[in-house]
């Protein structure tokens, strides 16, 4: 348990010790606290033994409110006595004498009504010995005092409190707040009807007593006096004035009988009108009493002898409802007899106006209010500015005295009140000790305090060191304990995670799982330099756990290089060892014997090794990373180089099978008619170049191939020129000769029309284009065209096709039908053709054109002889 722990219940006690309301709850907190004092250290709790034996000192001196205003209301009624001798100038005749013990059982009575059984003596001492001053100097008789009863016997055990206590205590805490609060007296009864109403069914100690602090605090309740019975009394008052005004106005018929007699009624009427609507169940007689004096003053002035009967002409004085026991004021003085018979009317009026500011001026220093006592002193000084000085004196010195208790009431209230609020801000920073975000402000609120002027004005040096001292001592014990916390939590974090580094925790973990430890060490880490951060910069053990930490960094990182190289080299074989499996099997591929010329070599395998390792090799930009990471790293070495080992072997074999397929292909003739296989050379160096990508395999196969490429081209370019020759030579004897093949056929017509043209006739047909294949069928007709808007089709003589398929197959020549040409043909008939046709047809919101091929009516020939290009027929070639 902790020396803070204790603080708490010793600075409650010190801020119930200065509250009036709570000393009762300062001796329970000191019992909770000595509770707690032997859990502690000798040396720290030595100082909180001499504080609470302090406090309990201080306790001895403090008199309960209840019990002040006791002894206050006691000395209100001495007061009473000492005013009504004064009013009567010192003579106590025998009917007054029955008055004044009548005063003075009053004041026993309000002595009895002490509840600190321990101070009743020494409180009830200077009263009881002014009562017996007072009788000594006038003679009055006086029954003793009761005596004390003897204390009752110890009861027996109670039960503890219930659980509701605590709500019942705090409403009447509450109740005494709104008792004290001006404007908010009504709510007091409230709250101790609901705290009577919890503490029903509880018998404990705790709540017996309660209900006795119930009862007090409504006894005090009954004694307030109502704003309607102040304003009763601020009514007579202004009467019993105006008599006086009265009196100033008409002194010069004071002596006639018939202004004494109008007086006389009037001060009666006072009494019996306005006095008598004062009902106030206990005080009536002490608010009625001022005033009923003040008449009596003013009838024996006029030598008035009305006799007002003691039940209503007792005169109290207004109780002191001051909050502590005044023990610095100073004990009225037994006035000097002063003959006043010698003093004019109105000096003894001056007089005994003074003498009532002065005890107003005394009841309100007694009770703290010290506002407007300065006020009452001026009035009284200037009302006995006129006055002797012998008669004057004593008033003189009580006004001195006064002054003198006014500056020492102001002084001990000043420095209650600024005690109070440092005692409740040094409590606010030991309670902050272990919350340092916290107690930096309440220092400064402390500090701020502490340096105001007014506090170094009010303030004896002695205390205001002491106060020093105590704020040094507070943030000293205050420091030591937060190390002593802070460490106490900091040094076992640390050792956790010692313990945890003892041997390397990212040994053979996955990635993710490294992740947590690594954040499980960095959180653990944070703890302590969180811990540590508490204490000053400079501090030796807080420079100690940062050099540890700092150790303990490097000891992270030297483990986590460990697992990351480990994890590293893992890696690595393992994505080799992915390329190996997934090239599994290029060893046994071939080239196929039966396969078909310049055919790419079909070995799957063997490719997909180059490709993958020569990717690995050279591409792959994350194993690139990691070789710049991890530079002369003899595991990664290894890989690479078994990895360039199977790309060697992967490559020669496929090379070899590249050169395999081109020396079959190399001992070829060119394929002068084959199309496709001209264009393979092509296809193979897409294949070679896709298949070796950029090693140093592929610049050679290429290069071969290309070499076989440009070797056939330049052959087939040679026989293409030599048929183009052939063809131009061909297609000039072809024109030179078509004159004399026509004129050697008979009956030509000289015009031919198809429309009228007849079967049998000869015709000729010179410049014209073949359009079959194109416009019309071409597997109906070999030739066909529209001439004069009527579709022709011609059937070749088979001469004419066989001329046909040699210059096509044999001699390898074109025959161009974009080129003109001329035949001689013999009408057969009409027939019919189908021509090409285009269609746009609409499907929904769509159209499409469609190409259809209908037949339609044509004019039949039979063609007996034609030049086309390099074909030249006839029937007699």
């Amino acid at each position: 348990m902790s020396v803070s722990s204790v603080r708490i219940y010793i600075n409650r006690a010190l801020e119930n010790l200065d509250s009036p309301y709570r000393v009762d709850e300062v001796e329970p907190d000191l019992l909770q606290a000595e509770q707690r004092l032997p859990n502690l250290a000798s040396e720290d709790a030595a100082p909180l033994i001499a504080q609470i034996a302090d406090i309990r000192t201080k306790l001895e001196d403090i008199v309960k409110p209840a019990d002040a205003r006791q002894i206050s209301a006691a000395q209100g009624k001495i007061r009473q006595v000492r005013d009504y001798i004064d009013t009567n100038h010192g003579q106590v005749r025998p009917s007054d004498k029955d008055f004044i013990e009548e005063l003075f059982r009053g004041a026993v009575q309000f002595l009895d009504q002490i509840t600190d059984e321990r101070k009743a003596d020494r409180l009830k001492a200077p009263v009881l010995a002014e009562i017996e001053s007072i009788r000594a100097q006038y003679g009055t008789n006086g029954a003793a005092a009761a005596p004390v009863p003897p204390p009752p016997p110890p009861a027996a055990a109670k039960p503890a409190p219930s659980a509701n206590f605590h709500r019942a205590k705090s409403k009447v805490f509450w109740a005494k707040e709104y008792f004290n609060t001006p404007g908010r007296i009504s709510q007091t009864e409230p709250e101790l009807t609901q705290a009577e109403e919890i503490l029903e069914g509880d018998e404990s100690y705790e709540a017996d007593a309660l209900r006795t602090e119930i009862a007090a605090l409504r006894e005090e309740l009954a004694n307030i006096v109502t704003p309607s019975e102040e304003a009763y009394v601020r009514s007579a008052q202004r009467d019993v004035q105006s008599v006086r005004d009265y009196i100033d106005q008409q002194r010069e018929f004071l002596d006639r009988g018939d202004t004494k007699q109008y007086l006389d009624s009037q001060l009666q009427k006072i009494i019996d009108e306005g006095l008598s609507r004062i009902k106030h169940p206990r005080k009536a007689d002490q608010l009625k009493a001022p005033i009923l004096a003040e008449i009596a003053l003013i009838r024996s002035q006029l030598n008035i002898t009305t006799v007002t009967p003691a039940s209503n002409s007792q005169p109290q004085s207004h109780s002191d409802w001051a909050q502590a026991w005044p023990r610095s004021q100073s004990t009225p003085q037994t006035p000097r007899h002063v003959d006043v018979s010698t003093l004019s009317f109105d000096d003894q009026d001056r007089l005994n106006r003074a003498k009532r500011s002065i005890g107003q001026a005394r009841n309100n220093i007694e009770s703290r209010r010290t506002e407007g006592v300065e006020n009452l002193f001026f009035d009284a000084t200037n009302l006995i500015a006129p006055v002797s000085d012998v008669h004057k004196s004593d008033i003189v010195a009580e006004i001195e005295q006064l002054r003198k208790d006014l500056e020492a009431t102001r002084l001990a209230e000043s420095t209650r009140v600024i005690t109070g609020d440092l005692d409740r801000k040094l409590q606010s920073i030991e309670m902050d000790i272990e919350a340092p975000d916290r107690l930096r402000y309440s220092v400064i609120s402390f500090q701020q305090r502490f340096e105001r002027e007014d506090v170094r004005r009010t303030l004896t040096p002695d205390v205001y060191r002491d106060y020093e001292h105590r704020l040094a001592n507070v943030l000293s014990a205050g420091a030591a304990h937060v190390k002593s916390e802070t460490l106490n939590r900091a040094n076992p974090a640390l050792q956790r995670l010692q313990d945890k580094l003892a041997t390397n925790p990212f040994q053979d973990l996955q990635q993710y799982e490294a992740n947590r430890v690594d954040s499980d060490l960095r959180g653990m880490r944070w703890q302590v330099e969180k811990e540590i951060k508490q204490l000053p910069e400079d501090d030796a053990d807080r420079l100690r756990i940062y050099d540890e930490l700092q150790s303990i960094d490097a000891q992270v990182a030297a483990y986590s290089n460990e697992w990351a190289k480990a994890g590293v080299h893992a890696s690595v074989r393992r994505e080799w060892q992915m390329i190996r499996d997934e090239v599994q099997g290029w060893e046994q591929e071939y080239v196929r014997p039966d396969g078909l010329a310049l055919e790419e070599p079909s070995m799957p395998q063997t490719r997909l090794a180059i490709h993958r390792v020569d990717y690995y090799l050279h591409s792959d930009t994350s194993v690139q990373r990691t070789r710049d990471e991890n530079p002369g790293d003899s595991v990664i070495a290894a890989v690479d180089k078994e990895a360039g080992e199977l790309l060697e072997a992967v490559g020669s074999k496929m090379a070899s099978a590249f050169y395999q397929i081109l020396e079959v292909a190399e001992k070829m003739d060119p394929p002068i008619g084959d199309r496709w296989l001209q264009d393979k050379p092509g296809y193979l160096v897409t294949s070679a170049q896709g298949t070796f990508q950029n090693t140093k395999f592929c610049e050679p196969v290429v290069e071969r191939i290309r070499t076989l490429d440009q070797r056939w081209k330049d052959e087939l370019e040679n026989v293409h020129r030599a048929r183009e020759d052939l063809g131009a030579k061909l297609s000039l004897e072809a024109i030179q000769k078509w004159p004399s093949v026509v004129s050697s056929i008979p009956s030509i017509v000289s015009y031919f029309d198809p429309s009228s043209a007849k079967p049998g006739d000869v015709v000729h047909l010179n410049g014209v284009y073949n359009r079959s294949g194109w416009d019309f069928d071409g597997n109906q007709y070999g030739f066909s065209m529209r001439f004069n808007g009527v579709p022709l089709g011609g059937i070749y003589e088979p001469y004419i096709n066989k001329a046909f398929d040699h210059a096509a197959y044999q001699l390898k020549l074109t025959i161009d039908d974009h080129k003109e040409w001329d035949l001689v043909g013999i009408v057969l008939g009409p027939g019919t053709i189908n021509e090409r046709t285009k269609r746009t047809i609409r499907m929904g919101m769509y159209t499409e054109e469609i190409e259809e091929w209908l037949p339609i009516g044509c004019l039949r020939l039979r063609i007996i002889a034609l030049r086309a290009g390099p074909v030249l027929a006839s029937a007699q070639n």
